[in-house]
């Protein structure tokens, strides 16, 4: 138990350090602002589609949608940077590709995302006071009765399914098994959904809107190769939009909605 306690405390100690030392975490996110077909400008001034403090300028420029393309036009003079060169010139790499644009302008750094058929700018302000404030994440004691070996039961071909965020916009997800164990003396289910090369658990519990964010908890763990799965729900972690109102988190399925009390993982960063 010491051993596994350890290895816990350690993965936690460094989820902190991580969150701590980014400024692009989801503590520091300040907007998520919807473009429309057309132009929508950016800047200090309320009169912009896309207005923060921490724009150097009353007016910095605009972004153009056109035909699900978004360009980059800054105002004159005004000073920026980017991970790419040039993207004045050419459409912004959104978050579809790995490497994105990121656009810094004063203290505030733009992205270009993209949800079922609508497109965003998500924005950062690197020198949040939420961010600076933070001292680290909230979780249950780590109990090891709550590492559970449960069976896997694989499906004989991916379920596709439309997965709903909490902005109301769709995506494909696929879900690749089911895994069944009994915790607290209550037999449970729990629907595995592809994330990579792994298996994404998105659950919701009795402690759900008590003492754990109510949009759910999610951990995800290797596939495995027999009909064996651990689940490890002290690792369980809480969505961004637990700190947030700008993430766009997908909704639990209702399949993974449990009645059981699971008193192990994060905590309700706030209340």
């Amino acid at each position: 138990m010491a051993s596994y306690k350890k290895t816990i405390e350690e993965l936690r100690a460094a989820r902190d350090q991580r969150t701590k030392s980014n400024p692009l975490s989801w503590l520091n996110l300040a907007g998520l602002f919807p473009l429309e077909e057309g132009q929508t400008g950016f800047g200090r001034d309320e009169t912009n589609g896309i207005c923060l403090s921490g724009f150097p300028l009353a007016h910095c420029g605009y972004f153009s949608l056109h035909q699900d393309q978004v360009t980059f036009h800054p105002a004159p003079k005004v000073k920026f940077n980017c991970n790419h060169p040039g993207p004045e010139t050419r459409p912004l790499i959104t978050d579809r590709n790995p490497d994105p644009d990121l656009i810094d302008i004063g203290t505030i750094t733009l992205k270009i995302i993209v949800r079922g058929q609508a497109i965003f700018v998500r924005a950062w302000d690197r020198e949040s006071p939420v961010g600076r404030q933070f001292n680290g994440f909230i979780y249950f004691p780590i109990r090891e009765e709550y590492r559970i070996k449960a069976k896997y039961i694989r499906f004989d071909r991916p379920k596709v399914v439309q997965r709903v965020d909490i902005i109301g916009t769709e995506s494909e997800g696929r879900y690749l098994g089911l895994a069944q164990f009994s915790l607290n003396g209550v037999d449970c289910e729990l629907t595995a959904e592809k994330d990579g090369d792994k298996l994404l658990f998105h659950f919701t519990d009795s402690t759900s809107r008590v003492s754990t964010y109510g949009g759910g908890r999610k951990f995800s763990v290797l596939q495995p190769d027999g009909d064996q799965i651990i689940l490890d729900f002290n690792l369980a972690e809480n969505w961004p939009c637990a700190y947030t109102p700008f993430a766009t988190c997908p909704m639990v399925p209702p399949e993974n909605r449990l009645s059981v009390k699971i008193e192990a993982g994060e905590k309700k960063y706030l209340d």
